[in-house]
Protein backbone atom coordinates (compact mmCIF):
# COMPACT_ATOMS: atom_id res chain seq x y z
CA UNK A 1 0.00 0.00 0.00
CA UNK A 2 1.34 3.56 -0.59
CA UNK A 3 1.78 5.87 1.96
CA UNK A 4 2.22 9.24 0.27
CA UNK A 5 3.23 10.94 3.66
CA UNK A 6 6.21 9.38 2.00
CA UNK A 7 6.59 11.16 -0.84
CA UNK A 8 4.90 14.41 -0.15
CA UNK A 9 6.03 17.13 2.43
CA UNK A 10 3.88 20.04 3.72
CA UNK A 11 4.90 22.91 1.88
CA UNK A 12 5.60 21.68 -1.71
CA UNK A 13 4.04 23.93 -4.47
CA UNK A 14 3.54 24.46 -8.02
CA UNK A 15 2.92 27.98 -9.79
CA UNK A 16 1.05 28.42 -12.75
CA UNK A 17 1.40 31.68 -14.75
CA UNK A 18 -1.10 32.69 -17.75
CA UNK A 19 -1.97 35.39 -19.80
CA UNK A 20 -5.85 35.75 -19.88
CA UNK A 21 -7.01 35.26 -23.40
CA UNK A 22 -10.74 35.16 -24.63
CA UNK A 23 -11.12 31.84 -23.88
CA UNK A 24 -10.64 32.32 -20.88
CA UNK A 25 -12.94 35.12 -20.00
CA UNK A 26 -16.70 34.93 -18.39
CA UNK A 27 -18.06 36.20 -22.06
CA UNK A 28 -18.24 32.61 -22.18
CA UNK A 29 -20.99 32.82 -20.11
CA UNK A 30 -22.43 36.21 -19.90
CA UNK A 31 -21.29 38.45 -22.98
CA UNK A 32 -21.34 42.12 -20.47
CA UNK A 33 -18.33 40.23 -19.11
CA UNK A 34 -16.46 39.65 -21.92
CA UNK A 35 -13.32 41.44 -20.69
CA UNK A 36 -13.01 39.81 -17.48
CA UNK A 37 -11.36 36.13 -16.36
CA UNK A 38 -14.12 33.52 -15.15
CA UNK A 39 -14.11 31.91 -12.12
CA UNK A 40 -14.16 28.70 -14.14
CA UNK A 41 -11.11 29.52 -15.48
CA UNK A 42 -9.41 30.15 -12.59
CA UNK A 43 -10.45 26.98 -11.58
CA UNK A 44 -8.42 25.01 -14.14
CA UNK A 45 -5.39 26.78 -13.42
CA UNK A 46 -5.99 25.42 -9.71
CA UNK A 47 -6.32 22.18 -11.10
CA UNK A 48 -3.08 21.87 -13.81
CA UNK A 49 -0.69 23.50 -10.56
CA UNK A 50 -2.40 20.81 -8.07
CA UNK A 51 -1.90 18.22 -10.42
CA UNK A 52 1.89 19.51 -11.47
CA UNK A 53 2.42 19.47 -7.37
CA UNK A 54 1.54 16.13 -7.23
CA UNK A 55 1.79 13.56 -10.31
CA UNK A 56 5.10 14.10 -10.94
CA UNK A 57 6.32 12.76 -7.75
CA UNK A 58 4.02 9.62 -7.76
CA UNK A 59 5.31 6.40 -8.21
CA UNK A 60 4.50 4.56 -11.49
CA UNK A 61 0.70 3.38 -12.10
CA UNK A 62 -0.52 5.99 -9.11
CA UNK A 63 -2.21 9.41 -10.39
CA UNK A 64 -4.03 12.11 -8.29
CA UNK A 65 -7.56 12.91 -8.78
CA UNK A 66 -9.76 16.47 -7.58
CA UNK A 67 -12.62 15.88 -5.61
CA UNK A 68 -13.01 18.81 -3.66
CA UNK A 69 -12.50 22.85 -4.21
CA UNK A 70 -13.44 25.56 -2.49
CA UNK A 71 -12.46 28.99 -4.32
CA UNK A 72 -13.30 32.38 -3.70
CA UNK A 73 -12.36 34.66 -6.30
CA UNK A 74 -12.26 37.85 -4.73
CA UNK A 75 -11.44 40.38 -7.73
CA UNK A 76 -11.52 40.67 -11.48
CA UNK A 77 -9.10 39.85 -13.50
CA UNK A 78 -8.76 41.77 -17.43
CA UNK A 79 -8.19 40.65 -20.98
CA UNK A 80 -4.63 40.67 -21.26
CA UNK A 81 -3.48 40.60 -17.40
CA UNK A 82 -1.04 37.75 -16.01
CA UNK A 83 -3.12 35.43 -13.44
CA UNK A 84 -0.49 33.19 -11.33
CA UNK A 85 -1.80 30.38 -9.39
CA UNK A 86 0.00 28.13 -6.48
CA UNK A 87 -1.09 25.45 -4.85
CA UNK A 88 0.71 24.61 -1.70
CA UNK A 89 -0.26 20.86 0.12
CA UNK A 90 -1.02 21.93 3.94
CA UNK A 91 -1.95 18.99 4.81
CA UNK A 92 -1.33 15.15 4.25
CA UNK A 93 -3.15 11.64 4.92
CA UNK A 94 -2.00 8.31 3.96
CA UNK A 95 -4.37 8.79 0.31
CA UNK A 96 -4.92 12.50 0.25
CA UNK A 97 -3.59 15.68 -0.40
CA UNK A 98 -5.10 18.86 1.10
CA UNK A 99 -3.82 22.24 -0.77
CA UNK A 100 -4.06 25.73 0.46
CA UNK A 101 -4.66 27.93 -3.24
CA UNK A 102 -3.63 31.46 -3.72
CA UNK A 103 -4.32 33.53 -6.75
CA UNK A 104 -3.22 37.00 -7.97
CA UNK A 105 -2.63 39.26 -10.62
CA UNK A 106 -0.16 42.54 -11.41
CA UNK A 107 -2.58 44.02 -8.54
CA UNK A 108 -2.82 41.92 -6.16
CA UNK A 109 -4.97 39.02 -5.08
CA UNK A 110 -7.48 37.75 -6.68
CA UNK A 111 -8.79 34.71 -5.01
CA UNK A 112 -8.16 31.92 -2.28
CA UNK A 113 -9.10 28.02 -1.27
CA UNK A 114 -8.52 24.80 -0.81
CA UNK A 115 -8.34 22.11 -3.16
CA UNK A 116 -8.32 18.27 -2.35
CA UNK A 117 -6.66 15.42 -4.06
CA UNK A 118 -6.69 11.82 -3.49
CA UNK A 119 -3.91 9.70 -4.62
CA UNK A 120 -5.38 6.35 -6.73
CA UNK A 121 -4.07 3.27 -8.96
CA UNK A 122 -4.82 4.17 -12.59
CA UNK A 123 -6.39 0.93 -13.58
CA UNK A 124 -8.52 0.57 -10.59
CA UNK A 125 -10.27 4.23 -11.37
CA UNK A 126 -10.26 3.40 -15.11
CA UNK A 127 -11.73 0.01 -14.20
CA UNK A 128 -14.26 1.30 -11.96
CA UNK A 129 -15.19 4.67 -15.11
CA UNK A 130 -15.32 1.41 -18.01
CA UNK A 131 -17.91 -0.53 -15.30
CA UNK A 132 -20.10 2.63 -14.96
CA UNK A 133 -19.85 3.07 -18.97
CA UNK A 134 -21.14 -0.46 -19.51
CA UNK A 135 -23.97 0.12 -16.96
CA UNK A 136 -25.42 3.46 -19.00
CA UNK A 137 -24.97 1.68 -22.21
CA UNK A 138 -26.86 -1.60 -21.06
CA UNK A 139 -30.17 0.83 -20.11
CA UNK A 140 -32.60 0.95 -22.44
CA UNK A 141 -34.15 4.11 -22.47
Amino acid sequence: MLDIRKIFSIGQNSIIRHVVQKSDTAGNYSKELNELLATPACIGMVIKAAVETVDPYLPEGFISIGHSTEFTHTAATSLGMTITVKTSIIELGEHEIVMKIDAWDEQGEVGYGMHRRSVVEQDALLKKARQRTRFLTNQKI
